[in-house]
């Protein structure tokens, strides 16, 4: 894992390096970032024609936003991602709108959002398998968090790097707590989660942030929570409960959730109610779908 400071903070975004006679980076973070993945990756000792793949987890701006410039970097790498995320990587106008939308100035944060070359682009399938040489790197599709979302295994050594998949992590608490903004799809989350369990990683690697063991344990319990929330939401809004309102029974219901763990209680708040408000918004949309009597 590298962590690469981002606005001066470290321990917030995870970059993991998958190793063999060539190398994958998975998550490359945003552009702000890429200073310090290029220090980590000299501190590796990967040549500059080494690097096979740039494979973010999802096309968010803090997974991916920097894919560009270490491609210019590294010009042998291709860029590895899902179909739904490809074109959004090559022209980003929509990815920047849609960011904006939902964090406004934040996004500046992130640093220069550009392109990629649509040549370098590899789009994934479903169980591929890169091989590195001495070791292989296979994508899993995995939704929810977003439609575009893939996790990576490394089953020689019973590694998942789950991106956004399975929540976020502190190690100091060993708390999770969602990461769903909207657009979110609380059953596909837990069919990716259910996916991912029976492939029994020994080890998880959280874009946010860090690694820990005991990996099926630990997306067993994100399972869990996310149904929790499901629950709390749906009836909820259902007895006309308002965010604050939901956000205090998902508070009172949900020990994690009164964790601040190795983040600022502040921080972690926001990161809450960000979330909370995935659900809130696939739950409306599952109501006005409902067809009228």
């Amino acid at each position: 894992m590298i962590d690469a400071e981002y606005q001066g903070v470290r321990g917030v975004l995870g970059t993991y390096v998958v190793r063999g006679e060539r190398t994958a980076v998975i998550d490359p973070g945003p552009t702000a970032s890429i200073p310090g993945i290029i220090d980590g990756l000299r501190r590796l000792g990967v040549e500059r024609g080494s690097l096979a793949y740039v494979a973010p987890t999802h096309i968010h701006l803090d997974h991916a936003g920097g894919s560009w410039r270490l491609l210019e970097l590294f010009p042998e790498a291709r860029l590895y991602v899902h179909p739904r995320g490809a074109q959004h990587m090559v022209e980003p106008s929509r990815l920047e709108a849609a960011a904006r939308q939902l964090l406004g100035d934040m996004v500046d944060s992130y640093g220069e959002i550009k392109g990629v070359p649509a040549g370098r682009v590899m789009e994934s399938r479903d169980g591929e398998v890169l091989d590195l040489g001495g070791v292989t790197v296979q994508a899993v599709w995995t939704p929810g968090h977003s439609s575009h979302h893939q996790s990576y295994l490394v089953p020689e050594d019973g590694v998942a790097m789950l991106g956004d998949a399975g929540g976020l992590y502190s190690a100091e608490s060993e708390m999770i707590v969602p990461t769903t903004p909207p657009p979110f799809n609380p059953p596909k989350a837990v069919e990716s989660l259910e996916r991912l369990i029976a492939l029994g990683p020994e080890l998880v690697c959280y874009g946010h942030f860090g690694f820990a063991g005991e990996g099926v344990e630990k997306l067993e319990a994100y399972k869990r929570q996310i149904l929790l929330w499901s629950r709390i939401v749906e009836e909820g809004l259902k007895e006309g409960l308002g965010l604050e309102g939901l956000h205090g029974r998902i508070r009172a219901e949900d020990p994690m959730a009164r964790r601040a763990g190795g983040f600022s209680a502040d921080w972690l708040e926001g990161v809450l109610r960000v979330s909370l408000m995935g659900f809130v918004e696939y739950f409306k949309w599952v109501e006005r779908s409902r067809p009228s009597d």
